[in-house]
């Protein structure tokens, strides 16, 4: 992982997407924004980032299927799900699949930027 985490948002929300970019790109970190699963994988095509970071319930790709999809191409990307909604199923889903933070709306800030500045210690250990 780079020096300054470079992070990709997915949510079918604009409003909600280009906020937490906002917040994210103001606290020094490299953001990318998509309103779809089929817009992130071409980002993700694109660029490289650290962390996706995907709304769980979306029309034509959920955040799980978005997650499987990306594991093709990029086995060892950190994703976070975050939800607004109780969608049981699919967290479990995911979660046997290998996520292991799901984020509820409306985003706790603080926390996410504690577990970004996690993650930015773990890979310099790491590095």
């Amino acid at each position: 992982m780079s020096e300054s985490l470079s992070i990709l948002i997915v949510d079918d929300n604009p409003a909600m997407a280009t906020s937490l970019t906002d917040v994210l790109a103001f606290k020094g970190y490299g953001v990318y924004e998509a309103h779809s699963g089929a817009q992130a994988l071409e980002i993700l095509q694109e660029h490289p980032v650290d962390l996706l970071i995907t709304d769980v319930i979306m029309p034509e790709m959920n955040g799980v299927a978005l997650y499987l999809e990306t594991r093709k191409t990029h086995p060892n990307l950190t994703t976070f799900f975050m939800t607004a909604y109780a969608a049981d199923d699919l967290i479990q889903q995911g979660m046997k699949e290998g996520i292991r933070t799901v984020l509820n709306k409306p985003l706790d800030i603080d926390l996410l930027l504690l577990l970004l500045s996690a993650i930015k210690r773990l890979s310099k250990k790491a590095g």
